[in-house]
């Protein structure tokens, strides 16, 4: 896109253009780029939600989020160091099957911090194989008791699929649960559409005797929505975060790459406002949500970044061996990596504005897997 510039001189009037930056490329001095050209596109509502809806309400099966929460049947230990520990003998700690990624909180839920009365964690892993799908931990933080439940896509009238992506990220926002999609975009579920399945199928869907399951997963939540990327160019939706101290309430999406590549491609962050009252993305007439923020980052490995007050806390990983940095960055300024703060294998990150502010992660390395937290204080910044 070319711009036009007028000025006057001696009587003359000339005609100057500048050529926009191109958000496609990242090797410019200047950074910035403009927002509106990142996009997403609001879908239709999934056509069978309402359906399926309607069968496992007329069965009794459709449950609150805080069920889910006094329904669990695993529990986290405690490290010397304060870190949430998955235990061995369910084998959640070493298990190569499912690979935890995403994190967010009943704080970014509500404001408030809690949600149905519960404080909690949220925790999205995803599997290759047998069955590409993902399925959400829901961490009861006053006992650390947690059940996992799995995400799945109503593909008829009276049933279901699985969703067979990396979850990279997620964020909890009001009665949705929004998970980013790769390529594709985000993916949105809806909380208060919780369905309770039978636990002695290895199928997801409907069963040929009659009845639910969901690969022996007590619980399932639906999913309602899509927001599609449409620009011209590529964008890896590798992780997302929720910001609640912008007017209004945003989230941050942001790539991994870990600079291999022959040909390295560009590292983004973009920000996309949201609307509390709908709980979607603020689109216009065409149903186009346009971030309003856009910026290259030169950091490889990360993995997950949260905003909060100016402020980014952006984590990134080292390989199987070492501790992940963990960078502070206000945008303007240089970013300071405070080295060896994470475990190893950091992944998303998520913040917790209560008791002065918590930044929260979860790391992914079979026997090396945590759920950790710092105070937002001891990140420090350039």
């Amino acid at each position: 896109m070319r711009l036009p510039f007028r000025s006057v001189a001696f009587g003359i009037t000339l005609i100057q253009f500048v050529t926009a930056l191109d958000p496609a490329n990242c090797n410019t001095a200047e950074k910035s780029r403009t927002g509106s050209d990142f996009q997403l596109t609001e879908q239709t509502d999934n056509q069978y939600l309402a359906s399926l809806a309607k069968i496992f309400s007329d069965a009794g099966k459709v449950v609150k989020v805080a069920d889910v929460f006094n329904d669990a049947n695993h529990k986290l230990s405690t490290n010397s160091q304060g870190w949430k520990v998955w235990p061995t003998d369910f084998n959640d700690q070493g298990t190569e099957k499912w690979t935890p990624q995403g994190i967010t909180s009943t704080a970014d839920a509500l404001d408030a911090g809690t949600y149905e009365g519960k404080d909690g964690w949220l925790v999205s892993w995803y599997q290759n194989t047998p069955l590409k799908s993902v399925r959400i931990t829901f961490v009861d933080r006053s006992n650390d008791e947690y059940r996992h439940v799995m995400l799945v896509r109503p593909n008829a009238k009276d049933d279901f699929t699985t969703v067979p992506i990396h979850a990279g990220g997620i964020l909890w926002y009001g009665n949705t649960l929004w998970v980013v999609d790769t390529d594709n975009g985000i993916r949105v579920f809806e909380m208060t559409n919780v369905w309770q399945v039978n636990t002695d199928g290895e199928g997801v869907g409907k069963m040929s005797a009659g009845g639910y399951s969901a690969a022996t997963y007590k619980y399932v939540i639906p999913q309602i929505r899509w927001y599609k990327w449409t620009s011209p160019f590529p964008f890896r939706h590798s992780f997302m975060a929720l910001d609640r101290t912008t007017t209004p309430d945003s989230l941050i999406i942001g790539e991994y790459t870990n600079g291999s590549e022959p040909t390295p491609p560009p590292i983004r962050f973009v920000r996309y406002e949201l609307d509390y009252t709908t709980r979607k993305l603020k689109t216009d007439s065409n149903k186009v949500a346009k971030a309003v923020w856009a910026y290259c980052v030169n950091i490889d490995n990360m993995q997950g970044a949260v905003s909060a007050d100016g402020k980014f806390y952006i984590s990134t990983s080292n390989g199987k061996t070492k501790d992940g940095d963990m960078y502070g960055w206000a945008p303007g300024r240089g970013a300071y990596n405070n080295k060896g703060l994470l475990p190893r294998g950091p992944e998303d990150v998520s913040y917790d504005k209560r008791g002065g502010g918590w930044v929260y992660s979860v790391t992914e390395h079979p026997g090396y897997r945590y759920i950790w937290k710092t105070k937002a204080s001891s990140v420090k910044f350039s």
